[in-house]
């Protein structure tokens, strides 16, 4: 892989970039604003030397306006100031300073301009004219020597300040990327791992809580989640072919029987045999079809709004004369105004299921029971009996397909009932769980979500 084609390592120079081009724009923003506030600053100085000698030559004449400047070139410096004093004809009766001024014409504001000083050497200093009484005119010069310093200190330093913070940010960078691309290989090595030995059972390593620790925890729940499936594939493959082989043999013997016998009345029975086996084989593929579509959610469920009572009460009144039947004493105890948003018919499955494990496992002379309530935004159904109850240990595993305990192997059915309750359940995105009911046996405890 180039190193173009890195995530990393093209964030990384986007960022410098990004830093880069920031620096540049401060760079001349704070260089802008430090000149202009420094020459502002020259030339109010002007201005207050320009105001003073006015007021000098005001009061004391041209032998104050002399002793004025005098005293600013003492205090000041020679070579970083210059005056100059012209009479009417623009001839000069009074020259000051270490910077030669050339201008005879008086001017507005301050300009700016390049002096020679009287060692040869070049300044660029602010100029003021001003006039004074008789039309006279002053010129006052301030070399920006001291303010080109300030600003080339301020250039030099912010320059050596951002080529270390660069190269700090460069060797934060690698680091980063560096980092960054171990632990992507750590996780493309351990996929790749995974996919060449098709251990699923291996996990990704979590390490510290940032985001590859997050990222981790994901994989691992969909690892987690493929290693269940691929195992309910192979029980379901091998419970397939346990279950299957003994109907299975029963149709081959039906039909070597019946090609042995000759007559009508023996074919005829061995086929109505035959059809029955293949119609429990049917069921039993078409249970496996529809908990394998409710799994994954490619089942097509048309949705709407379910007078859940109301299903509830029919399904007790159609299974009352079966209780009956068997011996049991069936209860309905359902709160009035369930809705769910869900379809009518798989609520309906869902219900019958656990009715049907009931009264086939229950013994006679037991009850069984059948509430429905709402709590909050959950409407909670419990389905129990006075049975023998299902064992802790086995709780968890008469959900999973063709699990059936010990004293039910002998009694007709699949397996498949709970496991396609629980994938209807969950297709409504409710939960259903069992625990110990009072009246002795189980109960089948299920919580959907209220419309």
């Amino acid at each position: 892989m180039r190193l173009s084609d890195s995530a990393p390592i093209r964030l990384a120079l986007g960022l410098l970039l990004t830093y880069l081009g920031g620096a540049v724009l401060l760079f001349f923003f704070l260089d802008y604003q430090l000149t202009s506030t420094l020459t502002r600053e020259v030339d109010r100085g002007l201005m207050e030397e320009r105001d003073l000698l006015q007021r000098q030559y005001r009061d004391s004449g041209t032998v104050g306006l002399h002793r004025a400047i005098e005293n600013r070139i003492e205090s000041e410096g020679s070579q970083s100031r210059g005056f100059r004093i012209l009479d009417p004809q623009k001839k000069i009766t009074y020259q000051a300073g270490g910077l030669a001024i050339p201008m005879t014409e008086p001017f507005s504001g301050v300009q700016q301009s390049r002096l020679e000083t009287s060692d040869g050497k070049k300044h660029t200093v602010r100029v003021i004219s001003f006039s004074m009484g008789q039309e006279m005119t002053g010129f006052v010069a301030s070399s920006t020597e001291f303010m080109q310093g300030l600003i080339d200190n301020f250039r030099q330093t912010f320059l050596v300040t951002a080529g270390v913070v660069t190269l700090f940010g460069l060797a934060l960078g690698y680091w980063l990327v560096w980092r960054f691309l171990v632990r992507i290989e750590a996780f493309n090595r351990h996929t790749q791992l995974i996919v060449q030995s098709g251990d699923l059972s291996s996990r990704m390593p979590v390490v510290g809580n940032d985001e590859f620790s997050v990222l981790a925890c994901n994989m691992n729940a969909m690892l987690e989640r493929i290693e269940k499936l691929v195992q309910g594939i192979r029980q379901v493959s091998d419970n397939i072919a346990h279950d299957l082989r003994t109907p299975l043999t029963r149709l081959r013997s039906e039909v070597q029987v019946a090609l042995q016998q000759g007559d009508a009345d023996t074919h005829k029975a061995a086929l109505e045999r035959v059809h029955g086996e293949l119609e429990k084989m049917q069921s039993i593929f078409s249970s496996l079809l529809a908990i394998s579509r409710a799994e994954s959610g490619g089942m097509p469920v048309r949705r709407a709004v379910v007078d859940f009572s109301e299903l509830l009460n029919e399904l007790l009144e159609l299974y009352t004369p079966s209780a009956e039947e068997h011996g049991l004493v069936l209860h309905g105890e359902v709160a009035d105004g369930l809705l769910i948003y869900g379809n009518r018919q798989l609520l309906a499955q869902i219900i019958s299921n656990l009715l049907d494990n009931a009264l086939k496992y229950v013994p006679a002379g037991s009850e069984v029971r059948l509430q429905a309530q709402r709590q909050e935004s959950q409407i909670k159904v419990v389905v129990e009996d006075g049975g023998p109850g299902i064992p802790p240990t086995m709780r968890d595993k008469v959900f999973e397909r063709f699990t059936r305990l010990d004293p039910s192997r002998t009694m007709a059915g699949s397996g498949l009932g709970l496991s396609l309750a629980k994938a209807f359940v969950e297709l409504h995105h409710g939960t259903i769980a069992i625990t110990k009911s009072p009246l002795g046996g189980s109960a089948f405890i299920l919580d959907l979500p209220a419309a």
